[in-house]
């Protein structure tokens, strides 16, 4: 058995289809398909059966994919074992953070990282989404919820707080909130976006404010706030060094 082929194999098991396989590792349709060819004539069994929604595993290939995990994660496994000395420091290492955290805190670091580790370059992936490490989908993740991925080395960094802010041109012309923000324009993230816990508490304290604009960058937010659109909550790591904004006293949001 070739144990590439089974690479293959997770990708279809994981995209449902031949298509959507080849994407995922760069590669073409065919190719896919002969790879899984190979590995079914060298075992002597088919592992897929084909429905109206693609390809699925039948109960050959579910106990080959169960197989294949395993070995993946041990091979990943060994892979965070290997000290930098024995892998080289060299090549692109994929960051995946919030925009808050890479505008305020991986950006500014890039100078001195790369005058240590010159043969290194960052990739830095600003989504909210919980990329997969165990996919290669980033290898490192700055996160402000505990990942729910297993084999994965957790450390926690720091606390991030919060603060309402607004400018100083909205302030003059609408007065600062007292107590919730009743009256006021407010910024807010998406209304599905519950995952952290400041937007619960941004909501509760919203009163009848007019919601002004949603949106799931900060830094969208941040720049809505500092134009006079209303009162944002964001990380003090952002806000605190935008000359701009204007920090309200309020009830501290939860920290994370």
């Amino acid at each position: 058995m070739d144990w590439d082929h089974l690479r293959f194999v997770l990708a279809v098991a994981d995209a449902g289809g031949l298509s959507g396989a080849a994407r995922a590792l760069g590669v073409d349709a065919a190719t896919v398909s002969r790879r899984l060819d190979a590995l079914e004539a060298a075992l002597r069994c088919k592992l897929f059966h084909r429905t109206r929604a693609g390809l699925a595993p039948n109960s050959a290939g579910t106990k080959l994919i169960d197989h294949a995990r395993r070995i993946e994660g041990e091979v990943r496994a060994l892979a965070f074992e290997l000290a930098p000395e024995d892998r080289g420091l060299g090549g692109t290492v994929i960051v995946t953070a919030t925009e808050a955290i890479a505008a305020a805190v991986l950006a500014p670091a890039l100078p001195a990282f790369h005058a240590r580790h010159p043969a290194i370059a960052i990739e830095i992936a600003t989504d909210i989404r919980a990329l997969d490490l165990s996919r290669r989908e980033a290898d490192i993740a700055l996160r402000l919820l505990m990942p729910t991925q297993r084999d994965l080395k957790v450390r926690r960094l720091a606390a991030v707080r919060y603060a309402l802010y607004a400018s100083p041109a909205y302030l003059a012309a609408h007065g600062t909130p007292e107590g919730d923000l009743a009256g006021h324009r407010l910024i807010d993230w998406p209304l599905p976006y519950t995952v952290i816990p400041q937007v619960p508490w941004l909501r509760a304290r919203a009163g009848n404010a007019v919601v002004v604009l949603r949106s799931n960058s900060a830094m969208v937010r941040l720049a809505a706030a500092a134009a006079g659109a209303g009162i944002a909550m964001l990380p003090r790591l952002l806000g605190d060094g935008d000359a701009r904004l204007v920090a309200l006293a309020a009830d501290e949001p939860p920290r994370q």
